[in-house]
């Protein structure tokens, strides 16, 4: 997938690690020929000389710039546009069908970062940037986030990570590690630089904001742009990022995968099982933040039991034996190192409507997204030169190689704490970790930014960068409990013009035919939402903020009420 025309074309899109394939057809809305001044400086686009960029280190070709008239989209795209409009934060009606006129772009920067940059006309655009971030192990450009961004009159950009992939395919990056720095931190600087000199040459002035926006490796390229280019954009929205990224394919998704497969790599649970264990959780902890209503404002009140599953302990018609109890047990843990450190936390109370796919695979002949995850990144990222295959990945050890890992480390993950530059560049950045995040546990983002805080010192990081936790908010999508439509990129725009961070973000749930089931705050970390105890809990007026106190228990871990560790698995 490179181009979109006026005809039907194959769109090869996914959330990360989940290959959706549809078409899309965009039909003519309006016969007028364009304003010939515009379409005629969309088409010169293609014969600027871009080859210069940042001496030569963003060197850019255009190969197509066309004027597109307003369009009409399809039902596939105006769904899958729909929903990745919420994945940005910056969310479009229900409904909306009707692209506005605009001009698209597409090129490549050197040596094969691929693109699209959908600029609208002159009188529309908001003289703002947006990028999207790629996501998963990219490897695709996607139509939807550039058809969402220009419906809110941004010129919006996406792009492929530098490489051609689909999942969690990682051979792309085998024995390469040009292609693996392009992927872990430069494509989204030279496709920035890159689409900064076009809007300026399309519009004769440079944008008045810039931002990047993105999920999962999307959330990875904010924070890594705001370390290592922190002069790159004004605002960064990163959802469920993967900020320490060796150590969630390493740790996180090779552990999960540990417990979740046999001894043949069969899964030990299939999807039928998900519903019976979310519900066994609700029932356990739904009621412990003061309200019952489908959501657990913080999983780390919960205190369930998977071994309250086991046949012999339970009398519904679906329960687990002693060793699926044990996985499942597993999966809540933290994992530590040989010396008793936490090193990762396990996934949260509250994930398990997500667990189809990650953790119980969707087909008998497919194994979970986490087992791909973790052995693809093994074998081809991990180390300089292939080090292993899918036949000896249990034999891998993180402890044993943390130092072979280093070299990876360096350059892949953006958990330093050090973001001096971007707080002084003027940046901000808000942070989305959703607790039913089944893909990434929040624990690891929250981990990072008191890491920030204790670094930088809490006012000065409060003055730039903000963390919200919404409780039923999933990984990537939208298909979750909670509620994942919230205006992020308007909030990032109130701060840059008025220098007053938000304190919350209002979300709401919406049906599918977007009417709003319910509304709800979510406050700055370390706050929650909690219910006044009266008034209608589905409007968010009938919420305060509450700051929870765990001073017994590590963010990092998962805890019973006594403060005591359930489960360990060491690593």
């Amino acid at each position: 997938m490179i181009r979109i025309k006026m005809k039907t074309h194959r769109i090869a899109q996914r959330f990360i690690g989940v290959a959706l394939l549809g078409t899309a057809s965009l039909t003519t809305h309006s016969a007028f020929a364009a304003n010939n001044d515009t379409a005629t400086a969309c088409k010169l686009l293609r014969f600027g000389d871009y080859s210069q960029l940042e001496n030569g280190n963003a060197a850019t070709s255009i190969t197509n710039a066309e004027y597109i008239p307003s369009q009409t989209l399809d039902a596939d795209t105006e769904i899958w546009t729909y929903k990745y409009s919420r994945l940005l934060g910056a969310p479009i009606p229900k409904g909306t069908n009707t692209l506005p006129a605009h001009c698209l772009v597409e090129g490549y920067a050197a040596p094969t970062i691929r693109f699209q940059l959908r600029l609208p006309l002159d009188q529309a655009w908001n003289k703002r940037f947006l990028l999207n971030a790629c996501m998963g192990f990219c490897g695709e450009v996607s139509n939807y986030p550039t058809m969402a961004g220009i419906i809110r009159n941004y010129a919006t950009m996406s792009h492929d990570g530098g490489h051609t992939a689909a999942g969690f395919d990682g051979l792309w990056a085998k024995n390469n590690v040009s292609l693996k720095e392009d992927f872990a931190y430069r494509a989204n600087h030279v496709v920035a630089v890159a689409a900064k000199a076009i809007i300026e040459r399309f519009y004769a002035k440079p944008p008045t904001y810039s931002f990047i926006s993105g999920c999962s490796k999307g959330g990875h390229a904010g924070i890594m742009a705001a370390k290592r280019y922190p002069n790159d954009f004004d605002g960064v929205i990163a959802r469920g990022p993967t900020i320490n990224y060796t150590k969630v394919n390493l740790i996180n998704c090779m552990d999960n995968a540990k417990a979740i497969l046999d001894e043949n790599d069969n899964a030990l649970l299939d999807a039928s099982y998900t519903d019976f264990i979310s519900q066994a959780v609700m029932a356990a902890c739904d009621h412990k933040d003061g309200l019952v209503d489908g959501l657990i404002s913080d999983p780390r009140r919960c205190d369930f039991d998977p071994q309250t599953l086991i046949c012999e302990n339970n009398s519904s018609s679906k329960c687990l034996t002693p060793r699926q109890a044990n996985a499942i047990k597993e999966i809540y843990a933290p994992s530590y190192d040989q010396q008793g450190n936490a090193i990762y936390g396990g996934l949260p109370y509250g994930s398990e409507p997500e667990w189809t796919g990650w953790l119980f695979p969707e087909a008998p002949f497919i194994k979970p997204y986490h087992y791909y995850a973790a052995t693809e990144y093994l074998k081809y990222l991990a180390f300089p030169q292939e080090r292993y295959h899918q036949g000896n990945w249990r034999s891998f050890s993180y402890n044993n190689e943390v130092g072979e890992l280093s070299s990876i480390s360096s350059f892949m993950d953006a958990d330093h704490p050090d973001l001096t530059g971007f707080r002084n560049s003027g940046g901000k950045m808000i942070v989305l970790h959703g607790w039913s995040d089944a893909a990434i546990p929040a624990y690891a983002t929250i981990d990072w930014y008191n890491a920030v805080i204790n670094y930088m010192g809490k006012d000065n990081t409060y003055d730039f960068a903000r963390l919200f936790l919404p409780p039923g908010l999933v990984h990537c999508g939208i298909e979750g409990p909670g509620a994942e439509t919230f205006d992020a990129i308007a909030a990032l725009e109130h701060w840059l013009d008025t220098g007053v961070a938000p304190d919350a973000l209002m979300t709401q749930k919406e049906d599918t035919q977007g009417n709003i089931i319910f509304t709800r705050p979510v406050y700055s970390y370390p706050q929650e939402a909690q219910y006044i105890g009266s008034g209608d809990p589905k409007k968010a007026e009938n919420f305060k903020p509450f700051v929870p106190d765990f001073t017994n228990k590590s963010i990092s871990v998962t805890s019973n009420e006594s403060g005591d560790i359930i489960g360990k698995r060491v690593r």
